[in-house]
């Protein structure tokens, strides 16, 4: 990076943080941190909420995925517009009619103190596990721009975004979003443009998607599952594939990616929070709509960015190792300079293949030396990796954008995707931050340990819970380096508690004779199914959103009955 780029990342982190801190002065009481006195507009609510989706996470992570799987990844989100709507029919009037600080408080009038307790434990643990992976993200971006080692980048970030957020609160995490949301698009739109004009310059639109076609990365809509075999298979089971194993068709991502978005936005306190800021129930539901209709297109022009960079990268030089210190380390090592060697040869005849296939046509022998040729290349790298890492196979897919911008973005412009990179980034940090800092000051703090304290105290309180959050999250950001794609893995991570959280609020809005007893049970009940299924049975994981929620009502139900009997 240039000393432009520098000034110009420099002065945008300057500008959004103290204006952020701005607009938020004269926050003293715990609804005015928490809440933002409950005076956001709708429009700014639902850019934060677009902006915490479109995080570092997005914009390395999809894109890594896109060059890596294709446009299979969009399958995820076809349930997120029917989850927004059902939310705003059901869920949004039941937050608005009670003061409320955090979802879980609404678990106590249902369920006490103990389900309200054990939901919001729930969701601290998955939210800094979450949060950390946010951190990890840009850090990987900034290690590769710098050469700094990435603990270092890691700790840098997890610093300046805790110190904002905990000045500021809520307000400074909105109004912040907000100006985030519209550098994340004009670095996205750079990106495609110098895509565009590299792919373009060899190819014309229609060869290029030939190429793209048979390259087996438009696949935006795969109806048919790779099985119809609906028996799960056993962790180490011989045969073939269940259906449950397909990561990404039309139904996971209709109906995993349902139960998903409705855990995440519902039952979530980062995006609920963005509900309980809104003056009314109407500015709220407009919110949600706004995020919802405006996430799926978005999600999709960032995995063809993806798309592209990787018939980019055929058309033009690329590496074998995106990673920065792998590069580094096998000019050290002969075994890796050879291997070098022959994917130089692979990717030249890749690129022969491709052009042939993109002006000519795909013919089954072309295409099939093609596909040939991409597996023998991809089995060059994985051999590369291993070499270098004592047998382990760290995956480099969180660095092949920031390979991308760091050769092929020009000065200035590269200044500002850095700053595309890190809103993103902060815009994710923060709400999570603040959302931390919420549920352990008002469900946990307040609740069991300083029931009478004054706003002041508890305000310091908060402001100390989210230093500490800070803190552990950027302690698990350090555990995810050669992790697989980032975008993947916090979606995972989250699927694990999500189904059970959604599963505990279904109980309670659906079954009115389930008591304390239903919820408390009914939590572990969807917990402890997601653990049986993951230990024993072959499942991908959006599939676990649907067993939590289910174990939950498979346990909560029969005990309500229970309850009343006796």
């Amino acid at each position: 990076m240039s000393w432009i780029d520098w000034v110009v990342l420099g002065l945008f982190l300057a500008y959004v943080v103290g204006d952020g801190l701005r607009r938020s002065r004269g926050t003293r009481t715990l609804e005015g941190y928490y809440a933002g006195r409950r005076s956001i507009p709708w429009w700014a609510a639902g850019l934060s909420v677009m902006a915490t989706q479109a995080s570092a996470i997005t914009v390395i992570g999809t894109t890594g995925q896109g060059h890596e799987g294709g446009m299979e990844f969009v399958q995820m989100y076809f349930g997120l517009a029917f989850s927004m709507v059902l939310l705003c029919i059901f869920v949004v009037p039941l937050y608005r009619a009670q003061p409320i600080l955090t979802a879980y408080e609404y678990l106590e009038r249902r369920f006490g103190a103990s389900t309200r307790s054990l939901a919001s434990a729930i969701f601290l643990v998955s939210r800094c596990l979450a949060f950390g992976i946010v951190i990890y993200a840009p850090a990987v971006v900034l290690s590769a721009m710098t050469d700094l080692n990435l603990s270092f980048t890691v700790v840098f970030i997890g610093v300046l975004t805790t110190f904002y957020t905990m000045i500021g609160g809520v307000s400074a995490v909105i109004w912040t979003d907000v100006k985030q949301m519209v550098v994340i698009i004009g670095g996205l739109v750079v990106c495609l443009v110098v895509l565009l004009w590299g792919v373009l310059s060899q190819l014309g639109i229609g060869e290029a998607l030939q190429a793209l076609g048979a390259s087996g990365k438009l696949n935006a809509v795969e109806l048919q599952p790779a099985s119809l075999d609906f028996i799960p298979r056993a962790h180490g089971s011989e045969g073939a594939k269940s259906f449950w194993e397909d990561r990404y068709n039309f139904w996971s991502g209709l109906f995993g990616g349902l139960f998903l978005h409705l855990a995440y936005f519902g039952c979530d306190q980062s995006q609920v929070q963005r509900i309980l800021t809104n003056p009314s129930v109407d500015q709220s539901r407009k919110a949600l709509l706004m995020s919802a209709f405006a996430k799926v297109p978005m999600q999709a022009v960032v995995l063809f960015i993806g798309v592209l960079m990787y018939l980019f990268f055929v058309l033009h030089p690329s590496p074998m190792l995106f990673k920065p210190g792998d590069v580094a380390a096998a000019g050290d090592d002969p075994r890796v300079m050879a291997l070098a060697e022959d994917y130089e040869q692979v990717r030249q005849s890749r690129r022969q293949l491709i052009l042939r296939i993109a002006k000519d046509g795909s013919d089954p022998a072309t295409l099939a030396s093609y596909q040939g040729q991409v597996v023998e290349a991809e089995r060059i790298r994985r051999q590369a990796r291993e070499l270098l890492h004592d047998g382990r196979d760290l995956k480099d897919t969180n660095y092949i954008f920031p390979h991308f911008i760091l050769h092929h973005i020009p000065v200035v412009l590269l200044g500002l995707i850095m700053a595309a990179i890190f809103a993103a980034a902060m815009s994710s940090a923060d709400s999570a931050l603040n959302s931390l800092s919420a549920a352990s000051v008002v469900d946990f703090y307040k609740r069991w340990f300083r029931p009478g304290a004054s706003d002041g105290e508890l305000l310091w309180a908060g402001r100390g819970s989210t230093l500490l959050w800070g803190a552990a999250a950027t302690m698990a950001a350090l555990m995810f380096e050669g992790s697989g794609s980032v975008i993947e893995l916090i979606n995972e991570v989250g699927s694990y508690f999500y189904g059970s959280l959604l599963g505990v609020f279904v109980l309670a809005v659906v079954c009115r004779r389930a008591g304390a007893r239903a919820g408390f049970f009914g939590l572990l009940g969807g917990m402890a199914a997601v653990l049986i299924v993951h230990n024993n049975w072959a499942f991908e994981y959006l599939w676990y959103n649907v067993i939590g929620a289910f174990g939950v009502l498979a346990v909560g139900v029969p005990v309500s009955y229970l309850e009343r009997a006796r």
